[in-house]
């Protein structure tokens, strides 16, 4: 008999409490999930905190590796003995042939050493690829020494000879040595489970050759619009920035093409370079964290949204939320999402790390605004097709699973 729906749901995250992209979409999947009546269990690496009622909780209590001491961060991160007693205990007492596993992250508590436990139960386990780390050491294919994406195949020995990490060259061999350890876990999983993608583009670049193998499926990250359609872009002089303030997501490239073409900024958000990009570019606008309302004011009030990222960033939620919106996006051409939005009329590109290019573009928009309206017009459209509503996600995580049980029961 074909089973359609899961009996229990296990969501493996590093965090059980929300304080990310990735364990924020967790607690969101498990909040989903649990309020169709499905029974969750959120086996998580921190204490949790977030999980919706109802849920059950298995939390270890760990710190993230950056809170922990060097010492121990370096053999947890590698090699978590607690997490993965835990887990093959739980699986041991708790499993039955209706329940899925779905993990969405694993490099700050848990480690790969959860992977192995869940070789046991592959068919039916879902490995979620919010970034690149299922097969880059740094998770970014982006080397942060020369500020540019890599191309070189992970672990190859261009690679290892390669110092791309942004801390230390100890710290890449360390990396290194965690990706061949969760490479030898992951791989029954990539075979027999699945892969959830949130962009199609991400699969070439996580396997190239090795793409066949695979059992790949791409699921568009949810998106709410958080707030009414914003009532005329065109008559609005501010641009925006939402998001981690970090050197990498091409903060400082931003600030100095924003002063070379004389417009007004706006950044929303924190991180660890605000003091020094505040420090050096005064004349802009640092709002530090939003709210949903806070972010909701901002965009009535915005221009446009520029996401100026250097690397081959995967998604982002605040271009997809600005469009949904009825806001434009300004956005490098390293971002996976790039090509949608420019397809579908809603923004406007440059090439990444070109801080001339970036500014000559502020300086066009902050002019032309008829084009500013027709990119307006064009986004929640093209929004639509580049995400999901949040049941609508709900939705196809459902299917897949149903397909898996269907499979797993046929081959019983």
């Amino acid at each position: 008999m074909m089973v359609r729906h899961p009996g229990r749901l296990v969501i493996l995250t590093d965090f059980g409490r929300a304080r990310g992209g990735a364990s924020k979409l967790a607690m969101l999947h498990a909040g989903l999930m649990a309020g169709r009546g499905l029974p969750v269990t959120v086996f998580a690496g921190d204490e949790g905190g977030d999980e919706p009622a109802g849920a059950e909780l298995v939390a270890l209590g760990a710190r993230r590796l950056l809170e922990q001491g060097r010492v121990a961060a370096a053999l947890g991160g590698l090699w978590n003995r607690a997490a993965h007693s835990a887990l093959r205990d739980w699986i041991a007492a708790n499993d039955r042939p209706d329940t899925i596993y779905h993990v969405h992250g694993i490099q700050q508590t848990l480690s790969p050493s959860v992977l192995a436990p869940l070789g046991a139960v592959r068919h039916r386990v879902v490995l979620h690829a919010h970034d690149y780390f299922l097969a880059c050491p740094n998770g970014a294919f982006f080397d942060y020494r020369a500020a540019a994406t890599c191309t070189r195949r992970p672990l190859s020995m261009a690679c290892l000879a390669r110092n791309c990490d942004k801390r230390s060259r100890a710290q890449k061999l360390w990396r290194v040595a965690r990706q061949a350890l969760q490479d030898r876990g992951a791989a029954p999983l990539f075979r027999d489970g699945r892969v959830a993608l949130i962009h199609e583009g991400m699969g070439a670049r996580l396997w190239r050759d090795r793409m066949a193998g695979v059992r790949a499926v791409v699921i568009p990250n949810p998106a709410d619009r958080p707030a009414e359609l914003a009532p005329d872009p065109g008559s609005c002089d501010e641009f925006l920035y939402v998001g981690d303030i970090h050197a990498y997501k091409g903060v400082f490239l931003l600030a100095d093409a924003a002063r070379r073409a004389g417009v007004r900024l706006r950044f929303v958000g924190e991180g660890q370079d605000r003091a020094r990009l505040q420090d050096a570019y005064p004349e802009h606008l640092f709002d530090g964290w939003a709210d949903r309302a806070g972010l909701a004011r901002r965009l009535m009030g915005a221009r446009a949204l520029v996401a100026p990222t250097l690397g081959p960033e995967p998604y982002g939620l605040a271009p997809v939320e600005a469009l949904l919106t009825g806001v434009p996006v300004i956005l490098s051409d390293g971002m996976l999402l790039a090509r949608d939005i420019t397809a579908g009329g809603a923004g406007a590109v440059f090439p990444a790390g070109d801080a001339a290019a970036l500014a000559t573009l502020l300086a066009d928009l902050a002019r032309d605004d008829a084009r500013i309206r027709s990119m307006a017009a064009h986004g929640p459209r093209t929004a639509a097709r580049i995400s999901l509503a949040p049941g609508d996600w709900g939705d196809r995580l459902l299917a897949l699973y149903a397909e898996m049980l269907a499979e797993a029961e046929g081959r019983r």
